[in-house]
C-alpha cells in the first residue's frame, strides 16, 4: 500500500516536472512574431519571472500556439474572450475614459502653452524695458514739431523694430497711443503712469494711428495668450 502511495507521488512529481520542461523548452525556444494573450493560470517559466493569472502579455506567437493555449494556461486576447473572464482589455477605452483623457490632455497642453507664453511675455518687456525706438523724420518748415512729408504708423514701427532690434511682428500687434506722452521726454514713468497710458491704448480694432508731431510716445505690443509689452519710441527730428 505504502509503496503504491510512493509510485502515485512519483508519477505526480514525474508530469509535473515534464509539464515545467515543456513550458521551459516553449519559452526558450519560440519564435516569430508576437500575440496577445490573457493568463487562465500562474505561469512560470522556471527561471525568475512569475506571471499571474488575469494578467494580459505580449507573447511570441509560437508559444502562445504551442504552449499556453493547449494547455489551457491562456485565451487568446479577443473582445469575446475579455467578455468572458470578466476582464476589461486596457488597451479599449470607454467613452467616459477618452472623454477624461482628452480634457486631461488638452489642459496640460493649455497650461504648456500659457507657461510659454508668460514667459515670452517676460522675456521681450525685459529686453525692451530700457529700450527707446528711435523714429526720425522730415519736419515741416513753418512748424518745427510738425513732421513733413511723412509720418509715424504701426508699419513704421513695425519695421523699425524688425531692422534695429530684429523683432519681427505683424501690423496687427502694434497699437500707438494717441497722444505723444507729455512731461516725460525722457520716460521716467512711474508703474502708474505707464499703466494709464497703456490702459487707454485701444487694441481691439486695427490701429489707424498717424503721428505727425515730434515727442515721445508709446505703443502697445500684443502677444498671445492676451499678453501685452509696453513699447517706448521717440519721433526725432531729422
Amino acid at each position: 500500500m505504502m509503496l503504491s502511495s510512493a509510485s502515485s507521488i512519483l508519477s505526480i512529481s514525474t508530469r509535473a516536472a515534464s509539464r515545467s520542461q515543456q513550458l521551459l523548452s516553449c519559452i526558450t525556444t519560440r519564435q516569430g512574431h508576437t500575440t496577445r494573450v490573457i493568463l487562465t493560470s500562474d505561469v512560470s517559466n522556471g527561471i525568475n519571472i512569475n506571471n499571474k493569472a488575469g494578467e494580459i502579455l505580449d507573447v511570441k506567437a509560437g508559444y502562445a500556439r504551442n504552449c499556453l493555449i493547449p494547455q489551457k494556461l491562456a485565451l487568446y486576447a479577443i473582445p469575446e474572450n475579455f467578455d468572458k473572464l470578466g476582464i476589461k482589455d486596457p488597451t479599449v477605452e470607454t467613452l467616459e475614459e477618452r472623454r477624461e483623457r482628452i480634457l486631461a490632455e488638452e489642459e496640460a497642453s493649455r497650461l504648456n502653452t500659457a507657461d510659454k507664453d508668460l514667459e515670452a511675455a517676460n522675456l521681450l518687456a525685459k529686453y525692451l524695458g530700457n529700450k527707446v525706438l528711435k523714429i526720425w523724420r522730415n519736419v515741416d518748415s513753418k512748424n518745427s514739431q510738425r513732421t513733413s512729408p511723412g509720418m509715424v504708423d504701426q508699419l513704421a514701427l513695425r519695421e523699425k523694430l524688425s531692422r534695429q532690434l530684429r523683432i519681427d511682428l505683424k501690423d496687427e500687434q502694434i497699437h500707438i497711443s494717441e497722444t505723444a506722452v507729455r512731461n516725460h521726454d525722457d520716460y521716467d514713468l512711474s508703474e502708474e503712469d505707464l499703466k494709464e497710458i497703456m490702459d487707454k491704448i485701444e487694441t481691439k480694432t486695427p490701429c489707424k494711428e498717424q503721428i505727425r508731431e515730434l515727442g515721445s510716445y508709446m505703443a502697445k505690443i500684443s502677444l498671445t495668450g492676451e499678453y501685452t509689452v509696453p513699447l517706448k519710441f521717440v519721433v526725432l527730428k531729422r
